[in-house]
């Protein structure tokens, strides 16, 4: 297998591989239970059984060689993986046999010339792909909703506005190489979806470097629009006070989901 299938294979392989169907002989658990659970989720067919495709996994009555015939969800996995043979840990023996070919919910295991995942378990009930995919879909919209939901309830204050200019903060740099570099974000505010904040602008304070440390905290432009969920203390580094902060990515959104924010605002009360 080529060396960069290998490499694109590291963020899914390097996930946690435990199993989650409880002990051999117990009852299928939903679908939706299984797609919370599962990082790679696709259609395949059992080529051998008692196999692997890797020799760091030793072959087993649990162990089964899948070629992989349809992908359905795999985030941050590779987008070459269809066709390729992989190792597969099964959830329950005798659950599969030689080419027969079903829906596999499963996680990363071990990476290298080829991948090792782990079943997590069947679903009950039968359902071919397009359904799958569907429930995939909702599932993750679901999550999508409960995780933005919780930061919802967990925000001091919300806002909708406009970026109106963007500054170097006086907070003193930390002299590492993991240094947040604080700016801040002066908002016009246009409304307020919940709390209270003076005036008709607030201030919020974010990291502007780009270390792996802060990649993933939102960055600010003039002119930008868009919904700050507004905090106090996410980060204890020194010179960090009252200020309120945008660290993670819910933090902010586009001002396409302001109905979204509202509406679970109220279906959270």
């Amino acid at each position: 297998m080529p060396h960069t299938f290998a490499l694109a294979l590291a963020l899914l392989a390097l996930l946690p591989a435990v199993p989650q169907n409880g002990p051999e002989g117990s009852q299928p658990v939903s679908a939706e239970n299984l797609i919370r659970q599962a990082t790679f989720v696709f259609v395949g067919t059992v080529v051998r059984l008692n196999a692997t495709t890797m020799p760091e996994v030793q072959a087993s009555e649990s162990t089964a060689v899948v070629r992989v015939d349809e992908i359905i969800a795999a985030p941050g996995g590779p987008p070459d993986l269809a066709g390729q043979e992989i190792t597969v840990q099964l959830a329950s023996r005798d659950s599969v046999k030689t080419g027969e070919q079903t829906t596999f919910f499963t996680k990363g295991w071990l990476m290298g010339d080829s991948l090792a995942v782990i079943e997590v378990g069947r679903p009950a009930g039968a359902t071919n792909s397009s359904q799958v995919r569907e429930q995939v879909q909702a599932t993750h919209r679901k999550a999508a909703d409960e995780a933005l939901q919780a930061e919802i309830s967990s925000a001091e204050a919300i806002v909708a506005g406009t970026v109106a200019s963007v500054r170097s903060s006086n907070i003193r740099h930390i002299g590492s190489e993991h240094d947040p570099d604080w700016h801040e974000a002066e908002i016009t505010v246009d409304s307020v979806e919940k709390g209270h904040v003076p005036g008709h602008t607030v201030v919020v304070l974010f990291p502007n470097s780009d270390d792996v440390m802060w990649q993933s905290a939102p960055k600010f432009r003039p002119g930008q629009q868009g919904v700050w969920l507004l905090h106090r203390s996410q980060s204890k580094l020194p010179g960090v006070k009252d200020q309120y902060t945008v660290l993670k990515p819910l933090d902010f959104q586009n001002r396409e989901e302001l109905e979204r924010i509202r509406t679970l605002r109220k279906n959270s009360k």
